[in-house]
Protein backbone atom coordinates (compact mmCIF):
# COMPACT_ATOMS: atom_id res chain seq x y z
CA UNK A 1 0.00 0.00 0.00
CA UNK A 2 1.43 3.60 -0.42
CA UNK A 3 1.30 6.25 1.78
CA UNK A 4 -0.13 8.97 -0.07
CA UNK A 5 -3.62 7.35 -0.55
CA UNK A 6 -6.98 9.27 0.94
CA UNK A 7 -8.22 7.59 3.90
CA UNK A 8 -11.49 5.94 3.27
CA UNK A 9 -14.72 7.96 4.03
CA UNK A 10 -17.25 5.59 6.04
CA UNK A 11 -20.87 6.17 5.40
CA UNK A 12 -21.58 7.09 8.59
CA UNK A 13 -19.32 10.57 8.23
CA UNK A 14 -21.35 10.82 4.77
CA UNK A 15 -24.65 10.57 6.82
CA UNK A 16 -23.27 12.83 9.32
CA UNK A 17 -22.13 15.54 7.01
CA UNK A 18 -25.69 15.31 4.69
CA UNK A 19 -27.74 16.03 7.91
CA UNK A 20 -25.74 19.08 9.23
CA UNK A 21 -26.47 20.33 5.18
CA UNK A 22 -30.01 19.50 5.47
CA UNK A 23 -30.46 20.92 8.88
CA UNK A 24 -28.33 24.37 8.18
CA UNK A 25 -30.50 24.93 4.77
CA UNK A 26 -34.23 24.11 6.34
CA UNK A 27 -33.63 24.98 10.27
CA UNK A 28 -33.27 28.76 9.38
CA UNK A 29 -36.14 28.87 6.70
CA UNK A 30 -38.89 27.21 9.05
CA UNK A 31 -38.26 29.43 12.16
CA UNK A 32 -38.22 32.46 9.98
CA UNK A 33 -41.96 30.99 8.33
CA UNK A 34 -42.85 30.52 11.81
CA UNK A 35 -42.00 34.06 13.55
CA UNK A 36 -43.34 35.58 10.19
CA UNK A 37 -46.83 34.49 10.05
CA UNK A 38 -47.91 33.37 13.71
CA UNK A 39 -45.68 35.63 15.44
CA UNK A 40 -45.87 38.49 13.46
CA UNK A 41 -49.23 37.47 11.92
CA UNK A 42 -47.86 38.75 8.42
CA UNK A 43 -49.34 37.90 5.08
CA UNK A 44 -48.97 34.83 3.63
CA UNK A 45 -46.95 36.24 0.43
CA UNK A 46 -44.87 37.96 2.80
CA UNK A 47 -44.17 35.33 4.76
CA UNK A 48 -43.81 33.11 1.68
CA UNK A 49 -41.07 35.40 0.00
CA UNK A 50 -39.47 36.23 3.62
CA UNK A 51 -39.05 32.27 4.03
CA UNK A 52 -37.79 31.89 0.48
CA UNK A 53 -34.86 34.50 0.70
CA UNK A 54 -34.05 32.84 3.92
CA UNK A 55 -33.53 29.34 1.89
CA UNK A 56 -31.38 30.70 -0.72
CA UNK A 57 -29.36 32.54 1.98
CA UNK A 58 -29.13 29.37 3.51
CA UNK A 59 -28.13 27.70 0.26
CA UNK A 60 -25.56 29.99 0.18
CA UNK A 61 -24.01 29.27 3.42
CA UNK A 62 -24.27 25.55 2.84
CA UNK A 63 -22.28 25.59 -0.14
CA UNK A 64 -19.36 26.91 1.53
CA UNK A 65 -20.25 24.36 4.44
CA UNK A 66 -20.16 21.72 1.85
CA UNK A 67 -16.77 22.44 0.68
CA UNK A 68 -15.37 22.77 4.33
CA UNK A 69 -16.78 19.65 4.84
CA UNK A 70 -15.57 17.89 1.56
CA UNK A 71 -12.11 19.07 2.14
CA UNK A 72 -11.98 17.75 5.32
CA UNK A 73 -13.30 14.23 4.50
CA UNK A 74 -9.96 14.24 1.13
CA UNK A 75 -7.39 14.85 3.48
CA UNK A 76 -4.95 12.05 3.06
CA UNK A 77 -3.72 9.53 5.64
CA UNK A 78 -1.12 12.02 7.18
CA UNK A 79 -3.43 14.58 7.89
CA UNK A 80 -2.22 17.39 6.06
CA UNK A 81 -4.96 18.69 3.77
CA UNK A 82 -4.69 18.82 0.00
CA UNK A 83 -5.04 22.04 -1.93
Amino acid sequence: MSGDSPRKVGTTRVFAAGTILALVISVPMIAVILVTHYVLKTNVMITGVAGVVTLFAAMGFGYKLSKRLSRVQEADSSGQEKK
